[in-house]
């Protein structure tokens, strides 16, 4: 009978340790009040856009900052890309680096902004962006540089999110503005430095006109998986809270659920919480096995303070949609 319990008590823990998976539907289901002392801090800069990488035993940041004195709109000028590291994917971050600033005579000439990192082989890519629609990328064989900017631009849209297949080849989803209308786009490549191709004939690939900014991406349940910015509320109902959607093919894009995936409140692990006026470009972080274990955004106070949050998350894995 001691036994049997026993072996009872370790089903138990076994299942309870499970990654979030058929009983969560969206990433809201598995995220966990953020880390109060985590995330990445800097006084007098706001910073947005974050993405991370773990190379070794380090994670390293990669955001968008520029002077607080400036406010929000000061990134159209100001903004630079640098980097952060921590022991902890949680944070706190410690600032390194600038990696990126505009340069004169280039496609990236006005400023350095929305950085995302990913790796494909032994070359780490960052994508990011310049004004609204222009989309580039930089490379290194080293996390620290130096990195090698290309000279034009390689996709002309923005909020870049790519995902590096096995294979090296390479899926973008991101956004465009046409007529006024945010929609999404996607563009594929057969290595991060061929050219890109637009899928599609760039038609919005969300259902319907529903809009987006923001988007983060990842591969799961053989699907492709999006998170992004419901940049009027058509799908949640609330602007700018956050979307889930998925597709099987990259082209065709549905939602998961109405219920939002985030909003401005952050409860925090201290039980105390807070709402902030903007809470925006959201990151998702994906373990070696394919959990979506950390989730991060940027978040702005009314009198234009700016830091990146962290959210753990439940080793969350989104449900297969569409089963044949």
């Amino acid at each position: 009978m001691v036994k049997l319990l026993k072996s009872f008590a370790l089903i138990i823990a076994f299942l309870l340790s499970y990654p979030c998976y058929v009983e969560c539907q969206t990433l809201k289901d598995a995220l966990q009040p953020a880390i109060k002392r985590g995330g990445f801090k800097m006084e007098g800069y706001i910073l947005w856009c974050p993405s991370v990488i773990k190379v070794g035993n380090t994670y390293h940041m990669f955001a968008s900052r520029w002077p607080q004195q400036y406010g929000l709109a000061g990134w159209t000028k100001y903004s630079e890309i640098v980097r952060a590291t921590s022991d902890n994917l949680f944070g706190p971050y410690i600032f390194q680096e600038v990696v990126l600033q505009k340069r004169d005579g280039y496609w990236d000439n006005e400023r350095a902004h929305n950085p995302k990192i990913v790796k494909s082989g032994d070359i780490f890519v960052l994508y990011y962006i310049s004004s609204a629609n222009e989309t580039g990328y930089a490379f290194s064989k080293s996390i620290t540089g130096p990195w090698k900017r290309i000279d034009t631009v390689a996709m002309p849209f923005s909020n870049p999110a790519p995902l590096i297949k096995k294979d090296g080849s390479v899926y973008v989803f991101g956004r465009k503005s046409v007529n006024n209308i945010r929609i999404a786009q996607g563009y594929t490549a057969s290595a991060f430095n061929a050219p890109y191709t637009l899928l599609n004939d760039g038609k919005n690939l969300l259902p319907a006109l529903n809009q987006l900014e923001d988007p983060t991406i990842w591969w799961a349940s053989n699907q492709y998986n999006v998170i992004v910015s419901d940049f009027r509320g058509d799908a949640t109902g609330v602007n700018k809270n956050g979307a889930q959607y998925y597709s099987k093919d990259g082209v065709h894009f549905k939602l998961v659920s109405s219920e939002s995936v985030y909003t401005k409140t952050v409860n925090y692990d201290d039980s105390t919480s807070y709402t902030f006026r903007r809470r925006e470009r959201p990151f998702v972080y994906v373990n070696e096995r394919g959990e979506v274990t950390a989730f991060f955004t940027a978040c702005l106070t009314d009198n234009e303070q700016s830091w990146i949050e962290v959210q753990p998350v439940n080793h969350y894995i989104p449900p297969p949609m569409d089963k044949e």
